[in-house]
């Protein structure tokens, strides 16, 4: 089964401390790969000015615990078999903000 873009899943941490985190699938069917592997960001309890926050109203179904936020300047590639469970969809209007986010972090800076 592949993950849909928007999807909250609960994967392996490949870089912290904790065995496993929810993130949010931001990569969708263009991507290469998709369905063995997706482009993710961490979601975190951690409130930041940066970050976005999963409020009740941008989950299209299901949901999670706690009061949680997405960091989009943590993206990660998640291997499809490194997910365990997804308990939760966003909304369209959340993909966009972190997209737009991640543009605004990966463009190009005047010299």
């Amino acid at each position: 089964m592949a993950y849909s873009q928007g999807a909250v899943v609960v994967a392996e941490d490949p870089f912290g401390t904790a065995p496993r985190r929810p993130y949010l699938v931001v990569s969708n069917g263009r991507t290469p790969f998709h369905g063995e592997e997706y482009i993710a960001a961490a979601v975190t309890t951690t409130a930041r000015d940066e970050a976005i926050e999963l409020t009740d109203e941008r989950f299209e179904r299901g949901e999670l615990s706690r009061r949680s936020y997405v960091s989009p300047w943590a993206v990660v590639t998640l291997k499809d078999r490194m997910i365990t469970k997804q308990p939760a969809e966003t909304t369209t209007g959340v993909v966009d903000e972190i997209r737009q986010a991640v543009d605004a972090y990966l463009r190009t800076q005047a010299r």
